[in-house]
This record gives C-alpha cells, structure tokens and sequence, in this order.
C-alpha cells in the first residue's frame, strides 16, 4: 500500500529493510531522503556506511550486486539507494528482483523512482515487500504541503494567502517553499505578513503568467490578455512565450482528436498522462470557442509572428497582434 509522504514525514520511523520512494514531487522525494539518512545512519560513521548509485548510468549490474553484499563498517547498518528504476530495462529489473533478496540483513535498501505504476515483476516485488512512501500531490496534498511548511516556519498565514502562494508559484511545491522561506526571512522575529507585503515578496511565476494568459485567450478576454502579455513580456523573451502557446495549442488539438474515442475526461487524461482530469475538462470546455479551421490558423499566425519577430519586427507589436487575432474568433463545432 503506497503511503503519502507527509504523514510519513510526520510520523515515527518504523523498522524496516526495504524502502520504496516514488512519485513525481522531486522536493518530497529529496525530504523523504534525507530524513531516512538522518534517522538510519550513524554520524560518525555515515560517509562509510551510505551508497548512492543511479542504475540508469551503472552498465554493470555487478555493482549493484556489490554494493547489496557490502557489510556495515563499524555500525550494524548501512544505506543504499538505488535510484532512477524506472529507467531500467526489463531485463535489469528481473535481475535486481533476484539481487535484492541476497541483501546482506545490515543492509536498508531505499529504492527511488519518479513514478509507482508499472507491470513489471520489480514492481510487484516493491508493492509487495517494501514501505511504498508516494511522493505524488494532488491540489488537496499540494494545500497540505503549505500548511505543513508554514508550522514548521513557524510562519502564520491565512489559508488565502497559503492557496495565493500555490497559485502563484504554479502548484510547484519547490517553489512554494522557496516563497515561504523568503516570507519567514521579512517577516524575522514575527510570525506574519500582510497582503501587501505578499504581494511584493512573492510574484506570479512566468508559468502562472502564461498559464493565466492562455486562460485569458481561451475565454476571448482581448484587455486581460494584454495587460497579461506586457507583464511576461518584461521578465521573458518572446520565443518563451511563442512556445508556450504552441504547447497550449497542441493540448487543444491532442484533446480534440481524443474526444470522439475517449468519451470522459479522465479517459483522455489516463492517455495522454501528466495531465490532470480538470485540466482535460477545462480543455474541453476552451474547445466549444474554437472551430477546426481556426486551430489550424492559429498553427501558422504563430509561426508568422515567430518569422517576423526573428527578422526584425518589433516583438511587442507582434505579439500584441498575435494575442489579438488568438482572441477574435467566432468558433464553432470541431
């Protein structure tokens, strides 16, 4: 059973042998980590008794079956993880499956992946055998993990301004500790800030900005979404943003030739992955204002704004026209 890292992170450290650290939150990988190094090894001895090896780069399995072997050194337990598994081939997975059960019994085994799905018999043997610790957030999680830095800053926010800091910061939990960590440094001996002060410390990521761009061009908003363009404009260079509008377009078009197949929104999330059920719904919702020949225009006018841009044409000005023309459309039924 796959437990969510924060109250693994929270609770107290069972005894174990076999560890299994997956899912995409690299930070909450790195927190899970570094807990395990701290609480299972000996200060004075941790530099002999840690082993850190990425499979993907070992071309000799033999070293991992070393690395399993080797005894503790002047303590009566060693650490050794095993990193990037997803990248291995089946046939190194079925090899490791093998390795792993001759551990010496010294020997905590932390294996780390970016993701807890697979089929094949390494990852039976995990869900199977070791302490699963998921590093996956869903909104309600990414909420929690605020919350939990905010006690441990000792750092007093709203839940307004804690869900103003995620929004702001892209969902990206990385960068919501970064901005929490830079509230607590004004904020120095008292616990609080005000809005305003938010304000000021803590800005919309460039993919926020962009994000609520797109949101603005989807919902034909032609004011919001200058006002939003001169804003990225001042911290990114155009081809950024060309790129990320050909990014959204694509998501359009990718849903569009889904949807008659793939009747529900999360069927079409499950096929095309790292994408959300909501934000598939919201995807299909943006597709009733554009018809088939206007996705197909919006294709080339971004590669006319790119070339002209790129030949000396003022980007402002192109962009602006872009950004114009994205929003005028009459839509229509793909």
């Amino acid at each position: 059973m796959l437990e969510p890292a924060l109250g693994w992170l929270a609770a107290p450290l069972r005894p174990v042998s076999l560890v299994w650290v997956c899912g995409a939150e690299e930070m909450l990988r790195e927190q899970v980590l570094r807990r395990l190094r701290r609480e299972l090894l000996d200060p004075g001895f941790a530099d002999f008794n840690h082993q850190k090896l990425r499979l993907a780069q070992s071309k000799d399995q033999a070293l991992v079956g070393d690395a399993l072997a080797e005894l503790p050194m002047m303590t009566d337990r060693r650490l050794l993880e095993l990193h990037d598994l997803q990248d291995l081939s089946p046939k190194q997975a079925e090899k490791l499956v093998a390795q792993l059960a001759t551990a010496h019994p010294g020997l905590v085994v932390v294996a780390v992946s970016d993701n807890s799905k697979g089929k094949s018999p390494l990852w039976e043997m995990l869900h199977a055998r070791a302490q699963c610790i998921s590093c996956d957030l869903d909104a309600k999680g990414k909420t929690d993990f605020v919350a939990r830095s905010c006690r441990e800053w000792k750092l007093k926010l709203t839940p307004k301004q804690q869900a103003l800091v995620l929004e702001r910061c892209a969902g990206s939990v990385r960068a919501a500790a970064s901005a929490l960590e830079r509230l607590k440094l004004f904020a120095g001996e008292g616990d609080s800030v005000s809005d305003e002060e938010l304000d000021q410390l803590v800005h919309d990521s460039a993919e926020t900005q962009a994000w609520k761009l797109t949101d603005a061009i989807g919902k034909r908003k032609v004011d919001e979404a200058y006002a939003l363009l001169e804003r990225i404009l001042q911290r990114e260079p155009p081809q950024t943003l060309l790129s990320y509008l050909n990014s959204y377009l694509l998501g359009l078009v990718q849903v569009a030739e889904l949807r008659p197949t793939l009747k529900s929104a999360g069927a079409i999330a499950r096929e095309l992955g790292r994408r959300t059920e909501f934000q598939i719904r919201k995807t299909l919702e943006e597709l009733a204002s554009w018809s088939e020949g206007e996705l197909s225009n919006a294709f080339e006018r971004l590669a006319r704004a790119d070339f002209r841009i790129k030949t000396g044409a003022d980007p402002q000005l192109m962009m602006q026209l872009l950004v114009l023309q994205l929003c005028q459309r009459k839509g229509g039924s793909q």
